[in-house]
This record gives C-alpha cells, sequence and structure tokens, in this order.
C-alpha cells in the first residue's frame, strides 16, 4: 500500500498544529456529530482530532482507518488502546462493523475552493475506487447515519515557521493529465536552509456536482452545508 505520508510522518504533528486550532476543529465536529456515538474516523493520520473528540466526550466509540502504517503507528501511540486503528483503503473497506457518523477531515476526501468552484479532493486517484469508496462508507453506516466531510478554504502556497529552527514549505499546483485534474502539493522542511526530508502528495480533483451525483448513487442525500467548514449527508 503506498504511504504518501512516510518521509512527513515525523514532522506531521507540528507542521498540522501550527495552522490548525484542534480543540475548535473536535467542538465543531461534535456538534455535527450530535447524539452519535458510535464513529469512524477515515483517515486517522496521528489521531490528533479523536484526542480532542474524546476530551469532548469519552463515551465515544472510535474506529480510525488510513492507508498510512507511518500515522497509525503516530496514532497508536497517541491514543494507545482508546480507538481500533486498521490499516485499510476506504475503497476497500470491510470490517464488519456499522457506525452512527463516519467522517473525513482531509483524509481519503475534503471539499476545497479552487479557484471559482468548490472540488472534492482525495487521495483516491481513480473515480471508479472513489465511487467504490462512497458505496463501503454506505455499507458501514446505520440507516440514517451521517456521512460528514470538511471543506477548506486554505489551497495553496504555505510557509510555517517550526521549532528548532525548522521551517516547512509547502508549494501547490495543478496538472490536467488525460483530462483529469490533480492537485500536487510539495511539502519541504529545511532547517538551518538544509532541506531535511520532502514529499509530494497527489490528490484527485472532482467537480462538486460530480460528487454529489456519485454520493447519490451509494445511497446519501445531502442534508446541510457550511461553507468552508462542512458538508454533510444522510444515509437513506
Amino acid at each position: 500500500m503506498n504511504d504518501q505520508y512516510q518521509e512527513l510522518a515525523k514532522f506531521y504533528d507540528k507542521f498540522v498544529q501550527q495552522n490548525r486550532n484542534y480543540s475548535e476543529i473536535a467542538t465543531e465536529l461534535a456538534k455535527i456529530i450530535g447524539e452519535g456515538r458510535d464513529l469512524l474516523d477515515i483517515g486517522i493520520g496521528t489521531g490528533l482530532i479523536v484526542e480532542n473528540l474524546l476530551q469532548i466526550e469519552p463515551a465515544y466509540k472510535i474506529t480510525g482507518i488510513d492507508t498510512s502504517e507511518s500515522l497509525l503507528e503516530e496514532a497508536q501511540k497517541r491514543l494507545g488502546e482508546k480507538v481500533d486503528l486498521y490499516c485499510q483503503s476506504v475503497s476497500e473497506l470491510d470490517i464488519g462493523k456499522k457506525f452512527d457518523v463516519a467522517y473525513s477531515r482531509g483524509g481519503a476526501w475534503t471539499f476545497v475552493n479552487y479557484e471559482s468552484e468548490t472540488m472534492l479532493a482525495s487521495h483516491i486517484f481513480s473515480s471508479e475506487d472513489i465511487q467504490k469508496s462512497f458505496y463501503c462508507i454506505a455499507k458501514h453506516l446505520q440507516p440514517g447515519g451521517l456521512l460528514i466531510i470538511s471543506c477548506s478554504n486554505a489551497y495553496g502556497d504555505n510557509l510555517v515557521e517550526l521549532d528548532n529552527g525548522i521551517v516547512h514549505k509547502r508549494i501547490a499546483t495543478t496538472e490536467l493529465i488525460e483530462n483529469e485534474r490533480y492537485a500536487i502539493l510539495d511539502y519541504l522542511f529545511y532547517q538551518n536552509e538544509k532541506l531535511l526530508t520532502q514529499q509530494t502528495l497527489k490528490l484527485k480533483l472532482l467537480s462538486h456536482q460530480i460528487c454529489t451525483m456519485m454520493l447519490e448513487k451509494a445511497g446519501f442525500v445531502e442534508r446541510d452545508i457550511n461553507p468552508g467548514k462542512y458538508y454533510t449527508y444522510l444515509k437513506i
């Protein structure tokens, strides 16, 4: 399984926490989750969101999936036995359990405001596999369950100073490959102008209209949109 985060894992927490207030993110997410208690985190990463969700509601029963073994190792260190972790792709998900709520904050998918339109950005490159991922999530949700997908206004180049003189630089570009659009994100980490590590992430871009049609095909209806925050879907 391709681990796009292998070189980033040791810096991941530092650079994401510089740009995001995880207590605030978890509080917003908990409001949308409502009375749900069995949660599926799609792309759990190092477990920062889960750690904060459990501080808000210790009764949450959370299962996390990710395709990155290196990030899951960090999540295991952070969360211990508090959650169940699986190294699985969402397009092949099969863990024999149904959930009240599934959410993705940039793991398998996130919405981004790209130029003048909102697009789904996904680590899954094949449209067929993205459709399969929606079917898999539907299969793992209770009737009336919620699917929550984050939306971000932050898309583009970025420069952040971390601890110990380490500087993180992100360069964002787009490519058109065989009439399909992709976001290319180059992550570089420097210390005293010396390159420590770098990694390139590639994300498939789909229009919101196409994504909505795919979700409807999998049995979801749009319930609520909070621009720049979250898109919420109901499993029918």
